[in-house]
Parts: structure tokens; C-alpha cells; sequence
């Protein structure tokens, strides 16, 4: 991944050095880069990011628009968790 310490971040860039697409996931430290997550009324996602408001069991889930963003809201649903091979994480 490229050095970008002090400069602006590209929109869209994820912390792990993808993009932002249906089925990306922010998630606290605790889930490694690459752990797969099904969360109930969404669909399969894996984690590729990071963000500071997100603690403890909470999630943040990529959207392609900020009404569908909007439309799904806060909630608590059901998520299964498959964590990446050890070797796999970064």
C-alpha cells in the first residue's frame, strides 16, 4: 500500500488499500482485514476498513447511496462470523 501520511485520503479508499463496494465492511480491530461476515437483511461482506465511532459489536455496513444508508438505518441483526486463516492476516 502507498505512503500517504500527509495527504488528503482518496474517497472511497478503504484502510486495507481497496475500494468501497457493495460488501464492504468496517469493523472494530478485533475482526482482522479479510474476516467474512453475513449479517441478516444485508448479505455477505468482508471486513476492509476501519473507522474511529466504530466500537464494540457494532458494524459499519457500505451502501451505494447515503438514502439507502439512510433508508436501512441502526439496527441489531444477526451477523455469522468466518475469520481468515491465520497466515491471511494482516
Amino acid at each position: 500500500m502507498d505512503n500517504i501520511t500527509g495527504k488528503r485520503k482518496r474517497v472511497g479508499l478503504t484502510a486495507s488499500g481497496v475500494i468501497a463496494r457493495p460488501g464492504t465492511i468496517a469493523a472494530p480491530r478485533e475482526y482482522p482485514f479479510g474476516t467474512v461476515m453475513y449479517v441478516d437483511g444485508y448479505g455477505y461482506g468482508r471486513v476492509e476498513d476501519r473507522g474511529g465511532a466504530i466500537k464494540g459489536d457494532r458494524i459499519d455496513l457500505f451502501f451505494t447511496s447515503h438514502g439507502r444508508a439512510l433508508a436501512w438505518g441502526r439496527r441489531k441483526v444477526v451477523v455469522k462470523i468466518w475469520f481468515p486463516p491465520s497466515d491471511q492476516r494482516r
